[in-house]
């Protein structure tokens, strides 16, 4: 085996086994380079990628901070001229939270401190403005600024801004430019212009935007007190709510209050079939809250009295399983439309005495039935220890009252009075709505005034406290009140009108009142209030024929006029030696309802002379 395997070759057929590390050195063949191999030519590609997206990154980044930053700034300032407050407000948190370096969100947070009487930044607006420094965005937002000084002033800033702006707008930039124009004639009182200026322009634009368009012809012409308007209005808010965009459901809202105002706060009313229109509507409109649908629900209700039961049922059993905070709104709801035993079952036992907000809803349902004893143990509950003193004294001095223990109510009030100072804004506001609401005027005057002399809530508190004025208060001490609130409201159309009948009234700045009270007749001509006060202004002015001519071609149904109206027309025709007139109309008025400056004006015959 040995032998076998190891025989020899003869030397003549020898062949030289080729010698492999010779052959590799000296064959020529070189090895391929390194990058040739298809895997490390990847590797190599990746970190070059890797390498450049390292360095572009932060640019780009930065780079889409600013466009999405600017985005939400353009969104913020469409929200504002629609009247959104609250979201372009969201709109520009956002954008200042993403980059608060941005010169553009910079600047729009200038505009919006200018928007909150902020003189200062106002000033640097205007001045970048006169220098051309600005920008489309930040001359639409100086447009529409309604900040510091006089009307004029505001207007002349408006023009001005519009007059800067280039005449190729994008779309929503557009859509407010139109928006501004129509404004700048609803601010000269002339709101069926500014209703036909929207409407031209909703042609030139989409959809979309040419219905926000009809949607503010529409505001502008609810403002203008007359059927014809409304009924306009109306048709206009209908064809908004059949076209399926952003502004339907705000139209349908519209209609609905209009549905559900009581007669004769309204020029217009809508028919039923109308309303059960709105009704129907509703669950396809997008973005919908459940306030929405507890409006449907109260027109449901005055549609058909007769089912309200049904619609009680069917909310309560909607809202039964909802959320904590629509459940409370459900049941504030219930309450509001007067369905308080209902509140209480849908409450339960058990909500009321964990949960300090339930419990402040059904004791209003408690003090509304009446069921005083009820309220007593609830404020010995657990919940009860949330509830701030000054509301545990009000439902305390209230059960003293209805118990008949007037010391003990005193007392409690007392104590209501006392701890005002220091409750929370929110309280305070509770507080002056249950004292209205159970006709204790004297004591809600006293919270609003609290209201009014914090800084946040002055207007609110305000007009809470002249609303509380007895119907026999003098003018002379209600004009104090309307001063104040127009220095902290200036733009207040209706406390300017107010104004300026009381001052007439009283004979103050008659002059300067009698021109004031005609440029309000002209911004509304078919408004009585301001049909009476400009013939008041006339009289005052001793232009008896102009103060009747006032009122001609006018249709008033002096059976439904408020007193001082029915006062001022009986001043007018005395003044025009048309006693027997006046004498028909006087005896319709009730003395009760009248201010003694009212009282003296019906009771002199010799007034203008």
């Amino acid at each position: 085996m040995s032998e076998m395997n190891h025989q020899e070759i003869p030397d003549g057929d020898q062949e030289e086994l080729p010698d492999y590390s010779q052959e590799s050195e000296d064959s020529g063949v070189s090895a391929p380079p390194w990058f040739a191999d298809p895997k490390k030519r990847r590797w190599i590609f990746r970190g070059l990628v890797a390498l450049i997206l390292l360095m572009v990154a932060p640019p780009l980044y930065r780079v889409a901070k600013e466009w999405r930053s600017a985005m939400l700034v353009r969104d913020a300032g469409t929200a504002f001229a629609l009247g959104d407050s609250a979201r372009g407000i969201g709109l520009l948190k956002q954008a200042l939270a993403l980059a608060p370096a941005s010169a553009m969100v910079v600047q729009a947070v200038e505009l919006h401190n200018a928007r909150a009487g902020d003189q200062a930044s106002l000033a640097k607006l205007l001045e970048r403005m006169r220098a051309g420094g600005s920008d489309a965005e930040e001359l639409l937002g100086l447009a529409e600024l309604g900040v510091g000084g006089s009307k004029a002033d505001i207007d002349d800033v408006t023009r001005e801004a519009l007059g800067r702006l280039p005449k190729d707008l994008p779309v929503k930039q557009a859509l407010r430019r139109s928006l501004i124009e129509a404004a700048l004639l609803a601010r000269q009182g002339d709101l069926p212009r500014a209703a036909d200026s929207c409407l031209v322009a909703a042609l030139r634009f989409p959809k979309a935007d040419a219905a926000r368009l009809r949607l503010q012809a529409a505001m502008y012409l609810l403002g203008n007190p007359s059927a014809e308007s409304g009924r306009r209005a109306v048709d206009l808010l209908k064809e908004v709510l059949s076209g399926n965009t952003g502004a339907s459901l705000p139209a349908w809202r519209l209609l609905t209050r209009i549905a559900l105002l009581p007669s004769g706060q309204s020029p217009v009313h809508l028919t039923p079939a109308e309303v059960v229109m709105l009704i129907k509507t509703l669950p396809s409109l997008k973005e919908s809250s459940p306030a929405d649908e507890f409006l449907s629900a109260d027109m449901e209700i005055l549609h058909d009295p007769s089912g309200k039961d049904v619609v009680v049922k069917r909310m309560t059993s909607r809202y039964q399983s909802a959320s904590r905070v629509e459940m409370l709104d459900a049941a504030k709801w219930l309450n509001h439309a007067g369905f308080h035993k209902e509140v209480v079952e849908f409450a339960g036992s058990e909500l009321p005495l964990k949960d300090t907000d339930w419990l402040l809803v059904v004791m209003d349902a408690q003090s509304a039935e009446g069921n005083w004893n009820e309220i007593m143990k609830m404020l010995d509950s657990p919940a009860a220890s949330g509830i701030p003193d000054a509301v545990k004294h009000l439902y305390r001095a209230r059960i003293a009252m209805m118990s008949g223990n007037k010391p003990l109510s005193e007392e409690e009030w007392r104590n209501v009075g006392g701890a005002l100072d220091l409750e929370k804004t929110e309280t305070l506001a509770y507080i002056a709505g249950y004292e209205e609401q159970i006709g204790e005027t004297a004591r809600a005057a006293r919270t609003y005034r609290e209201l009014a002399n914090r800084r946040e809530t002055m207007v609110p508190g305000l007009v809470g406290l002249i609303r509380c004025q007895p119907r026999s208060a003098s003018a002379v001490s209600l004009i104090p009140l309307y001063e104040e609130l127009l220095a902290a409201q200036p733009g207040n159309p209706e406390a300017n009108c107010d104004l300026t009948y009381l001052r007439l009234l009283t004979k103050r700045d008659t002059a300067e009142s009698a021109v004031l009270a005609g440029k309000l007749l002209i911004e509304q001509p078919d408004s009585l209030p301001r049909i009476s006060i400009a013939a008041l202004g006339r009289l005052r002015s001793g232009d008896p024929k102009g103060a009747l001519e006032i009122y001609r071609d006018k249709v008033i149904d002096w059976n439904a006029a408020p007193e001082p109206w029915k006062v001022v027309r009986c001043a007018v025709l005395i003044s025009n030696g048309q006693g027997e007139q006046a004498t028909l109309l006087a005896g319709s008025v009730s003395p009760a309802l009248l201010r003694p400056e009212e009282k003296e004006l019906l009771s002199n015959s010799r007034v203008g002379r």
